[in-house]
């Protein structure tokens, strides 16, 4: 029995991947059916079949929704981790008054399916296990569907934090352009949002959201210093400090926005280049496993079938 239990572990896992990447395939699969019946379709029943799918999934998701906020009014959430939360997923594009409860929710389901899932593979693969054994088993499935969910907003907000720091460059450039044609602060920011939805989207979005913030709030530093501290990329606290800075003492913000573009490149080229420089340690370990045997093969090896042939030719 203890010598089954890695091989149990090994198959819960490979079947909960396997789970995972069946679900996928069928909802992808089902979702080109539907895209097919629906061109196949008149206009008319075509328009009936959207709504209907759209209720399906509006009320499901109303429904998961619904389970993460009475969780959160139960208060087992502190006010910190609720906060933290909702800055989480604000960063992944995750907004609205339902994404913490939908968040909980689906974490919620997931500790609830996955288990439910072990449970059923593992009695079908072993029928005479110890209660501690199936505990130890099914413990696993339980935690992954907690933290999975963390993991994906965790990978989204790491991705889209990576795209708002690369297309923060070219958004400086757009707002040199802008303010060289004469046109105001607001109205640049407005632009670098409109101009590079299709480039970049991410930094697209959060130059929407501060233009957003301008037309309600008569805080101009206020929101530059949300802007700032929305994201915590380095990039945009720097901006802020900048466009703070040109407007407390006038300086002129064209030549400010054009040396802090140039700073960041320079810092970005300098990161290419340090992972480049990288690259040689890195290809040590690859080189004397599978290069250097394959050259001691090919200059040593002729060599050493000739010294078995003579040492075959000439035995006593």
């Amino acid at each position: 029995m203890i010598g089954l239990m890695p091989a149990l572990w090994v198959a819960t896992i490979a079947t909960l991947l396997v789970m995972v990447m069946l679900t996928a395939a069928i909802i992808r699969r089902q979702r080109i059916g539907r895209r097919l019946r629906d061109l196949q379709a008149p206009p008319s029943g075509r328009a009936a079949n959207v709504v209907a799918v759209r209720r399906v999934g509006t009320s499901s998701l109303h429904l998961i929704a619904a389970l993460g906020h009475w969780i959160v009014r139960r208060g087992l959430l502190s006010t910190g981790t609720l906060d933290e939360l909702r800055t989480s997923l604000a960063v992944t594009g995750v907004r609205g008054a339902s994404a913490v409860g939908l968040f909980i929710g689906v974490k919620i389901l997931l500790a609830t399916l996955l288990p439910l899932s072990a449970i059923v593979l593992l009695s079908r693969l072993e029928s005479d296990m110890s209660a501690l054994s199936y505990r130890a088993l099914i413990a696993p499935a339980a935690i992954g569907g907690l933290l999975l969910p963390d993991w994906i907003v965790r990978a989204r907000r790491n991705r889209y934090l990576r795209e708002v720091e690369r297309g923060l460059p070219d958004a400086l450039d757009v707002m040199v352009i802008c303010t060289q044609a004469g046109i105001g602060l607001g109205q640049a920011i407005v632009m670098v949002g409109v101009e590079l939805q299709d480039v970049c989207p991410a930094i697209a979005s959060e130059f929407a959201r501060t233009a957003s913030e301008l037309s309600v709030i008569a805080d101009t530093r206020q929101v530059l210093v949300n802007l700032g501290a929305r994201t915590g990329v380095d990039g945009l606290r720097r901006l802020t400090a900048t466009l703070l800075q040109t407007l407390q003492y006038g300086t002129p913000i064209t030549d400010a926005l054009r040396g802090l573009a140039g700073e960041l490149r320079q810092e970005t080229l300098t990161r290419y280049e340090a992972g480049a420089g990288r690259l040689s340690v890195l290809l040590t370990l690859p080189t004397l496993l599978f290069i250097m045997p394959c050259v001691f093969l090919i200059a040593g090896g002729p060599a050493g079938i000739q010294v078995m042939h003579i040492l075959h030719n000439h035995k006593p």
